[in-house]
């Protein structure tokens, strides 16, 4: 097939997933505008906004064999969510400052977005749930609170490297658990 701009999403997926090239180029151009006008809303920077979109491509086409997927653009704007907040953190601004913006981006997305999002953190709590107490209290500052890993450790008067330790473990164990479902792992990172 040459035209893909008739060709479904599911049909693009399927194809994707066997190296198909064009076709991914074709779900590129379906929904980089979205992701990229997401990351924007949160970051208000055009070059960090265009460069977390081009990582989840990226990181899109070379697991293609790894994800379940039937529908992307939820996950995909799921994705930019999780990468912008990944990015906020890693440059010490705080989560607070952004917040109303992460909140304004949610509440515009449709329902069913909405519904892959709720899905993905239940997952994520699920998972959680299953860590020790103390694993799961570090991971849970880290990455719903917030926190960087000094913060915890001032907080919970422990080393940095312990964090650190904790926060691997209950990657570890992600990572298990997202191998066997159908989300994505780089979420995380």
């Amino acid at each position: 097939m040459s035209n893909f701009k008739v060709v479904s999403e599911t049909q693009l997926l399927g194809m994707i997933k066997e190296g198909n090239y064009a076709a991914f180029d074709e779900m590129y151009s379906r929904h980089w505008s979205a992701l990229y006008g997401m990351a924007y809303n949160i970051l208000r920077d055009h070059e960090s906004s265009k460069d977390i979109v081009q990582d989840i491509f990226i990181w899109f086409w070379e697991h293609r064999e790894q994800w379940v997927l039937t529908s992307c653009k939820g996950y995909l704007l799921t994705a930019v969510r999780f990468k912008t907040a990944n990015y906020i953190r890693a440059n010490k601004a705080r989560a607070e400052f952004y917040k109303g913006n992460f909140d304004q981006t949610i509440a515009a997305m449709d329902e069913s977005l909405l519904l892959e999002a709720k899905e993905l953190e239940s997952f994520i709590h699920q998972v959680t749930a299953e860590l020790p107490e103390r694993c799961r209290e570090i991971f849970s500052m880290s990455r719903f609170q917030q926190l960087s890993n000094k913060e915890i450790a001032d907080q919970l008067n422990i080393s940095e490297k312990t964090v650190e330790g904790h926060i691997t473990t209950a990657l570890r164990k992600l990572r298990e658990k997202l191998r066997n479902g159908s989300f994505i792992l780089f979420l995380f990172h």
